[in-house]
C-alpha cells in the first residue's frame, strides 16, 4: 500500500467513511499536501540530495541562524553594511559555503541564515575575530545614519541548524 493510499484509509476511518463532504476532501487535500511535501523528491521526480550524505562531507551542513531588530529605516544601511562589512570577511572562511538575508518588513527584523561546512570548522572562528568585523559593521551603520550607537541593529536571537536537503530547480 503506497503511503498516499494509506494516508486516504486513515482519514475515512476517522472521518466514519463519509469522505464526501467539503470538510472530508478539503482534509484530505491538506494531508495529502503535507505528504509531498514531507517527501523527499523534487517536482521533476528525482530523489533530492542529502547534504548529510554527500561524500565530501564529514558531518552535516550547520546554518547559522541570526535574527536582528532591523527598522525600516535602517533597512537599507543595515543591507549596505552587510555587504560591504561581513560578505568580504565571511568570503575569506574556508568553512563559509553562503548566506541568505530576508527582511520581514511586517515585524521589521532580518533573519540572516549563514551555511558552514561543519560546526566545528564555524565554531573555529574566535569571538575576537567576530568582535572586530562586528565593530566595523556599527561603525559603517554609525557613519551612514551620523549616530553613535553601541548596537544600532540589535541581535534578537541567534541558533544553528544542520542542512538535510537543499533543492535547487534545475535550470539554476
Amino acid at each position: 500500500m503506497s503511503q498516499l493510499s494509506g494516508a486516504r484509509m486513515v482519514l475515512q476511518m476517522q472521518l466514519g467513511g463519509n469522505m464526501s463532504s467539503r470538510f472530508g476532501a478539503l482534509l484530505l487535500a491538506c494531508c495529502l499536501a503535507g505528504l509531498l511535501v514531507l517527501l523527499p523528491w523534487r517536482v521533476d521526480g528525482a530523489p533530492s540530495t542529502m547534504a548529510a550524505d554527500q561524500p565530501t562531507a564529514q558531518e552535516p551542513i550547520t546554518v547559522e541562524m541570526l535574527r536582528l531588530a532591523v527598522p525600516a529605516a535602517l533597512r537599507d544601511v543595515w543591507f549596505n553594511a552587510e555587504t560591504e562589512v561581513w560578505k568580504p570577511w565571511l568570503e575569506q572562511q574556508p568553512a563559509y559555503l553562503g548566506r541568505d538575508l530576508h527582511w520581514d518588513p511586517q515585524q521589521e527584523q532580518a533573519q540572516v541564515l549563514i551555511r558552514w561546512r561543519s560546526r566545528q570548522e564555524w565554531k573555529a572562528i574566535t569571538d575576537e575575530e567576530v568582535a572586530t568585523v562586528q565593530a566595523r559593521f556599527v561603525a559603517t551603520i554609525n557613519q551612514a545614519t551620523g549616530e553613535d550607537s553601541a548596537d544600532p541593529i540589535p541581535l534578537v536571537a541567534t541558533g544553528q541548524w544542520l542542512l538535510l536537503a537543499r533543492d535547487v530547480p534545475k535550470d539554476a
